[in-house]
């Protein structure tokens, strides 16, 4: 008896595996569901964007989604392709300009802007949104006009760019406990020295007034401005580190994103920063993103398209060039000249680290105080599109349930 209870377990453990996709730390995934994130296979966005997926494990090298490069844009997110969620995305930049980072979504288009909500759960913790460009960008200008969603202490609202594999971050950060300004911070390869952070002038209340908040970021410097006044410049030379005789300056090809989150639940370090814990009464908290506008510093550098097999749109290699891209300027330089002015870091972009990353550092929000949990030896993460409680994968356990509950049934009775 027992012996058939344990076989009938493992043949249990074996439905689920194949009904969740395999885990591609210990088993290949599959032609039809080729993407590897965290030891689990799928074919859907979440896995197979280059954000996320992690060549080296996956079907085979091709299978992650080509890396979308930067055009220029001016997103506005009241139409209709600047935003997208993760599951309807089918990987065509052309489609969206953001998607969503996690299910269930709570980021949303609504009022002629992009809505990103922060919500109680059943433990009286709040669970936010992510949501970040479908294209990378190294070095360029990006300028938003948005409002935050931190009435209360502790809910913290975000604007970045990062390159999650590496560790490089450039940001705005918004905190309930300081309404009237907004802090600017950057990081490299994950190396949080929160000592750096400066704040920006005083400005109107950051929560009830849309403003306007930009980040110049080149091979040599990084400005930070607000409402078009530049508060603080990190020159690249200023960054040397003797020790590890290297300059620390973000270089690496990175994605922008805006993100609301629970910072008053984290640890007391980051909950004494955000102003402790929500006082949900305080709410609704939403944050607000009217529009963004991206000047790529290296303007129509690699932005071939190359669709997915899985998706549909466009079949052609043809350069995919932006409604909105403005390439005319007389003074833009050249591919071959700006070549010349890369960074000297020995870090790597995100395209070419597809190939060779063993395994991607997070899946969501920024370092200061993630909104999720990084999963690891396959554990499933709650909240994003790996948690075993979405809709999909609910229904798929409580079917091999059954055949389970079927199954002991036969061996016991």
């Amino acid at each position: 008896m027992t012996c058939n209870i344990t076989l009938t377990a493992i043949a249990v453990a074996a439905l689920l595996q194949t009904a969740l996709g395999a885990k591609c730390g210990s088993q290949d995934c599959g032609k039809d569901t080729p993407c590897c994130v965290k030891g689990y296979c799928n074919s859907n966005a979440m896995y197979c964007m280059p954000i996320n997926c992690e060549a080296a494990n996956s079907y085979s090298p091709g299978s992650c989604w080509d890396t979308a490069h930067c055009v220029n844009a001016n997103v506005n997110f009241g139409s209709s392709n600047s935003f997208a969620q993760i599951a309807d995305y089918d990987g065509n930049p052309s489609s969206a300009a953001f998607v969503s980072q996690f299910e269930p979504s709570n980021a949303k288009q609504a009022n002629n802007e992009l809505e990103l909500t922060l919500v109680k759960q059943g433990d009286g913790k709040g669970f936010g949104a992510t949501v970040i460009n479908t294209r990378a960008i190294q070095y360029g200008t990006v300028t938003t006009v948005m409002r935050s969603g931190c009435l209360s202490g502790g809910v913290v609202s975000s604007f970045i760019i990062r390159n999650d594999r590496i560790g490089d971050e450039i940001d705005f950060e918004f905190v309930g406990a300081d309404k009237s300004t907004v802090q600017s911070n950057y990081y490299w390869h994950d190396q949080l020295d929160y000592t750096k952070m400066i704040k920006s002038p005083v400005v109107a209340d950051t929560t009830a007034n849309y403003h306007t908040y930009g980040i110049q970021w080149t091979p040599d410097k990084i400005v930070w401005s607000v409402n078009g006044n530049a508060f603080r410049t990190v020159n690249r030379a200023d960054t040397w580190d003797s020790a590890s005789n290297t300059f620390k300056y973000p270089d690496a090809e990175a994605y922008v994103s805006y993100s609301i989150w629970d910072g008053g639940s984290g640890a007391k370090g980051t909950s004494d920063w955000a102003g402790g814990a929500i006082q949900w009464g305080q709410g609704p908290f939403v944050m607000g993103v009217k529009s963004l506008t991206i000047d790529c510093y290296y303007k129509g550098n690699e932005t071939t398209y190359k669709p997915p097999s899985s998706a549909g749109g466009k079949t052609s290699d043809s350069e995919e060039n932006d409604s909105s891209a403005d390439d005319s300027s007389d003074d833009d330089k050249s591919s071959s000249e700006k070549s010349s002015t890369k960074s000297s870091n020995s870090t790597k972009s995100i395209d070419t680290q597809d190939d060779t990353a063993d395994e991607q550092d997070s899946v969501g929000d920024d370092a200061n105080g993630e909104q999720q949990e990084t999963a690891t030896d396959g554990e499933v993460v709650a909240g994003t599109a790996f948690d075993a409680e979405s809709s999909d994968a609910r229904a798929l356990i409580a079917s091999v349930g059954s055949m389970a509950a079927a199954l002991v049934a036969a061996y016991l009775f």
